[in-house]
């Protein structure tokens, strides 16, 4: 109550308890003092009255308010939550308005990618050309590809004014960008043949290789890969064993290395993945749960016509990509340039996932490995019992399986001969294993390797005019003479050092995209 209302309440209290003391005197007959007595007694009842009056009329004045702001306060929350809901929509909206703008734009830069390589190929090409044209090694290499007269005798030749002989050819300009690209490692060392090629020249070893991959004589041979402890077959994993012409069966540790030097991966890759779609296929229509490891080199990623193709023809493959890995090793993996990492990339958009064999030690960062597409990482089985000191590994090995399990990996134990084994495997939580304890690699089926050659298609006669044996000397990218005769890269080229120049296809000509498709 303002101030001149509770004056006027008080004054009025005081004038009625005396008007009654002095009735009290005066009529009722009582003595002054019991009057006074009487008159203060009504004063003090008329304040408490009023106070109490007060109070309960503040108290509602409160009571409203209160109710007020509660309202206020509902009507906020929900104003609030439709502005939320209104932003969220909103993001989305964005989200999907950005992606719809990114998208033309990404496809964009993935072709002019493929445009710079390409040119920085052609680039390489020319200018080993050059470099070639004036080389004496390699005019001596290039001479028997062109089927040009023999070499004349060592005897000094009179010197005479002859247009030098015609640059090579882009076979041979391939195998020398193979040497650039391996270059130090090529030269710093030669290690013997396997125990399976010994006694054999390292060029005719290579010739030995070529003509088994060229004849198709390989066999495809299937191991399954086991969930622990139940034992139940959830990938298969294909290697591949050739067979040379007089009986001699090659593993994969005794070609691989050398058919990786020599150039001659890409062919038998392309081979080798066209059957493992047929199978893929064959699997899941009996089985969805059950997918196969595909293991492809490191220098067939690099070369650029198997690159393209093997982007264009997995992506008619897309029903099996869940189903189908492409193995890489671990040495593989860290080699990789932009241009392979961004091959990853595209497949892995394509829904397809990768697997990292070969590992040599366990220094492996999950999260870099997870973001190449690793989904399965497969480490030897002695690696994993041994000291922590030789493993190379950062954490325990007992922590390896939970660790990659968080980035979206598993971890699968090869090469598992011994219960024992098992046994530490299982305290080690991890749930996938392979080796001979659970079955040896055996080979696929004939009826199945039949099925997957095209319908009516013979092997093709190799054309009359340029037979499909190599005739030309081959020169060992290892040996001090390569490292001597080896062109540097100069400028752009540096962009595509390793990789391989596109050839133009001819008419009726088949690659890894019309082979997938044929067997498809």
């Amino acid at each position: 109550m303002n101030r001149p209302g509770s004056f006027l309440v008080a004054l009025s209290m005081v004038a009625i308890a005396a008007s009654v003391a002095v009735l009290a005197f005066t009529l009722g007959g009582l003595d002054a003092g019991t009057a006074a007595a009487a008159g203060c007694a009504l004063l003090l009842a008329l304040v408490i009255g009023h106070l109490g009056a007060q109070l309960t009329a503040d108290r509602a004045a409160t009571d409203r308010r209160l109710e007020a702001l509660t309202r206020a306060t509902g009507d906020l929350a929900r104003d609030l939550g439709d502005i939320a809901e209104r932003m969220d929509r909103v993001e989305v909206l964005a989200e999907e308005k950005a992606r719809e703008a990114s998208e033309p734009l990404g496809e964009e830069i993935r072709e002019l990618g493929v445009l710079v390589k390409q040119f920085a190929e052609t680039l390489q090409v020319h200018e080993a050309a050059i470099i070639a044209a004036g080389s004496p090694q390699m005019e001596t290499y290039a001479q028997p590809v062109m089927a040009a007269p023999p070499p004349p005798p060592p005897v000094q030749p009179p010197v005479s004014k002859v247009a030098p002989p015609p640059p090579p050819p882009v076979q041979v300009l391939q195998r020398q960008a193979g040497a650039l690209r391996r270059g130090a490692e090529a030269r710093m060392s030669s290690p013997d043949l396997p125990e399976a090629l010994a006694g054999l020249g390292r060029a005719d070893a290579i010739t030995i290789l070529d003509e088994a991959i060229t004849s198709k004589r390989y066999e495809l041979f299937l191991q399954p890969i086991v969930t622990l402890p139940q034992r139940k077959v959830r990938f298969y994993q294909a290697s591949v064993r050739l067979r040379t012409a007089d009986g001699r069966v090659l593993l994969p540790e005794d070609y691989r290395a050398l058919a990786e030097d020599s150039g001659l991966m890409p062919g038998l890759d392309t081979e080798v993945l066209g059957r493992c779609v047929q199978i893929v296929r064959r699997l899941t229509a009996r089985n969805r749960d059950v997918g196969l490891v595909c293991d492809l080199s490191g220098s067939s990623l690099t070369d650029a016509a198997f690159a393209t193709d093997l982007i264009a023809s997995l992506e008619a493959s897309r029903a099996i990509a869940g189903s189908l890995m492409l193995g890489f090793s671990q040495q593989t993996l860290r080699d990789m340039s932009a241009l392979d990492v961004e091959t990853l990339r595209a497949l892995a958009d394509k829904g397809f996932r990768f697997a990292m064999d070969g590992v040599r030690d366990l220094g492996i960062e999950p999260r870099d490995v997870a973001e190449k597409g690793i989904r399965l990482i497969k480490v030897p089985a002695p690696l994993m019992i041994a000291r922590a000191a030789d493993t190379g590994a950062s954490i325990h090995v007992a922590d390896l399986a939970g660790l990659f399990t968080r980035y979206g990996m598993d971890l699968v134990v090869e090469d598992v001969e011994s219960e024992s084994v098992v046994v530490d495997l299982l305290d080690y939580e991890v749930k996938f294993a392979q080796g001979a304890l659970f079955s040896p690699p055996r080979p696929v089926r004939a009826e199945v390797m039949a099925a997957a050659e095209p319908a009516g298609l013979q092997p093709a006669p190799a054309p009359a005019t340029a037979p499909r044996q190599r005739t030309e000397p081959r020169v060992d990218p290892r040996s001090p003479a390569a490292a001597a005769a080896a062109p540097q890269t100069l400028g752009a080229a540096v962009l595509a050092q390793g990789a391989v120049t596109r050839e133009p296809r001819r008419p009726g000509s088949s690659g890894l995209r019309a082979l997938i498709r044929d067997r498809s």
